[in-house]
């Protein structure tokens, strides 16, 4: 591979990494980036670097929480108040959590994991039921860039909206599990 190409894979590696933390469309830029910069790669190939550079963008956020995330942990000096909010507490039996919370796993890490799977539900069934439709209809050039900007000035007017209003919602432990499938739905 030539040094142009190296440079343009760099290039593109930036582009994932920096859009991945942001609340917009890593594979829409990537795309977008792509199309401009134009590997010389088969179409396999880009489809699979597509997956690889974007694993790499989401196996950094899983290192950098690991901690926060990891529902079982060996720490037996934490108490329970420590690792389960109020409420997941009171679901948990006395006993259960004197024996196995405080010393395992933490019940508000595993409920907050059902809470993401429940939001991964819509984007699934959409998905598995749709890809085709979607792959042949949506990924457009033109498209994506026209999408990027109306979501783009959609997140300033909704910003602009709440901008003085108090959220209902301040911590993960607060998502219900109907908000979680209304976030998968969004």
């Amino acid at each position: 591979m030539s040094l142009i190409e190296w440079v343009k894979v760099f290039v593109l590696g930036i582009v994932e990494g920096i859009t991945e933390w942001l609340p917009i469309s890593s594979s829409g830029h990537l795309m977008l980036v792509g199309n401009l910069l134009k590997l010389n790669v088969s179409d396999a190939f880009m489809e699979m670097f597509n997956v690889v550079i974007q694993l790499g963008a989401i196996m950094a956020v899983v290192v950098l929480y690991f901690n926060y995330l990891w529902p079982f942990h060996t720490n037996k000096i934490n108490s329970v108040r420590s690792c389960c909010s109020h409420s997941v507490e009171n679901m948990v039996p006395k006993k259960f959590r004197r024996l196995f919370v405080n010393q395992y796993f933490c019940i508000d890490k595993i409920v907050m994991w059902l809470k993401i799977a429940i939001s991964c539900i819509p984007g699934l069934l959409v998905g598995l039921s749709l890809n085709d439709w979607l792959k042949k209809h949506i990924q457009h050039t033109i498209l994506v860039a026209v999408m990027l900007i109306v979501y783009g000035v959609l997140f300033l007017l909704v910003e602009q909206y709440n901008q003085k209003k108090k959220p209902r919602i301040s911590r993960i432990s607060q998502i219900t599990c109907k908000d979680a499938l209304v976030i998968g739905f969004f």
